[in-house]
């Protein structure tokens, strides 16, 4: 039986991490930030039929919206922010993150026009670079590695149950906003339910921000390097030597996302298109769906920390590689159903098997990663996965329905091929990664 792969990768005494305790404050109170994350970015899939016959956007336009939009400063501002976090104090880095988002969440309210809520898109996704980057190197910093899968899996499950709180509350919400109608507000005038919605979900998070001051932050153990903290030379270079397995971390999990939230984001347009639900029961219905999924997650984490524990090196990508082969055909049949309960179920189960690899990308990082470079490494991960994910999830299914399919009727097709065209090439680069992985958490190599 191998030893247990804990000793890899420049791993410190479990004595010297913060008491369990400690830990789990800090994760219960990123789990909460994490929910209010999400519910930032995934409203405007409730609200895209307003948006578009307010504005006269297009399936494609509403599409960049959905992915590039926030992608494009979510990913350019990961590169300081990794320096920043290992540079500085991570909390002050996570609250002025929160604060810009919640800022730019509010201001989506305020748009008259396209451009207007591009930009205020993008200036969320610069905010919410920070928070997830932040978030992933203290939690790998406030557990030992054979216990990091079930923290991460504890934390991102904000995040997903963020996403089913959107469509839960969210859709009644929308449902009674869009009821009232426009309305002027004090000072800033004349406003349509749209633009009400983002400003009532946007704002809370400004004084939610000052959550991060009550856990402290894990010491950095581990002495820096000459080159540490000077650039991302050092980091880049850690990444070349092992060139297999972080193509595979990079690009599957990127891929892996992409598929996931495309189906996030247009699976409350396909039953609007494809069964006539309105965005209230809509809500209600994948908000329950993807919070059962969501709870989940930890379960992910207990399983991969056992087989990490036991002696596989590769759990966490072998574990992804494996849920991903179940969730390929709940995907696929889902929206090949007639009926929209169907419908539902198998997009449940598409996340519940899928949602296995929100939680073991960072947490699989943070293990083969040396504690000097995680900022660095996990920003240059946030960086990947997000152009790949935000950037071509939405948009990759807004270009088929609108320039390929040339109808907006014909949205699940779309779905469908998302769903076989980037996640069947997921699963093998976690195929390909599981011997990298192995090589990287040998004893032998552990500094």
């Amino acid at each position: 039986m191998p030893e247990d792969a804990s000793r890899g990768a420049n791993v410190p005494q479990e004595a010297d991490y913060p008491k369990p305790a400690t830990g789990w404050l800090t994760v219960s109170v990123l789990f909460l930030l994490y929910i209010l994350s999400l519910t930032d970015r995934y409203i405007i899939a409730l609200l895209v039929e307003p948006i578009k016959a307010d504005l006269g956007l297009s399936d494609f336009q509403i599409s960049l919206l959905q992915g590039p939009a926030f992608a494009l400063l979510f990913c350019l501002c990961a590169i300081p922010v990794g320096v920043a976090l290992d540079r500085y104090s991570r909390r002050w880095v996570l609250f002025v993150s929160i604060t810009v988002w919640s800022i730019a969440a509010a201001a989506c309210g305020l748009a008259r026009n396209f451009g207007a809520l591009f930009v205020a898109r993008a200036a969320v996704g610069a905010g919410e670079s920070g928070f997830g980057t932040g978030s992933y190197s203290i939690i790998g910093d406030s557990f030992p590695p054979h216990k990091v899968s079930l923290a991460m899996s504890v934390f991102v499950m904000g995040g997903v149950m963020g996403a089913g709180i959107v469509f839960l509350l969210g859709g009644p919400i929308v449902a009674a906003v869009m009821k009232a109608g426009p309305v002027e507000w004090p000072v800033l005038g004349m406003l349509e339910p749209w633009q009400q919605v983002f400003i009532i979900t946007g704002a809370p998070g400004i004084a939610m921000a000052f959550l991060v001051f009550l856990f402290r932050e894990p010491k950095r153990r581990a002495a820096r390097s000459a080159q540490s903290g000077a650039g991302y030379g050092e980091a880049i270079q850690f990444l070349k030597q092992r060139a297999r397995l972080f193509t595979a971390i990079f690009l599957g999990f990127g891929l892996t996302y992409s598929v996931t939230i495309g189906l996030q984001l247009w699976t409350p347009t396909y039953l609007v298109r494809a069964h006539g639900w309105e965005p209230a029961r809509i809500g209600v219905v994948l908000g329950i769906a993807q919070i059962l999924s969501a709870a989940t997650l930890p379960v992910h984490g207990w399983i991969v920390d056992r087989l990490f524990k036991g002696g596989r090196r590769d759990a966490h990508l072998f574990w992804c590689m494996a849920t991903a082969f179940l969730a390929i055909p709940c995907g696929v049949a889902a929206f090949l159903m007639t009926n929209a309960w169907a419908t539902v179920v198998l997009y449940g189960l598409y996340m519940t098997f899928i949602l296995s690899t929100a939680s073991m990308g960072p947490a699989v990082v943070q293990v083969v990663t040396p504690q000097r470079l995680r900022g660095r490494v996990s920003a240059l991960y946030v960086l990947s996965t997000g152009l790949v994910a935000m950037a071509g999830g939405p948009a990759v299914v807004g270009l088929i329905t609108d320039m390929i399919l040339r109808d907006e009727q014909k949205v699940g097709i779309s779905l469908i091929a998302t769903v076989l065209c980037v996640l069947v090439p997921a699963t093998l680069l976690f195929a390909f990664g599981r011997r990298g992985m192995r090589d990287v958490m040998e004893p032998a190599n552990a500094a």
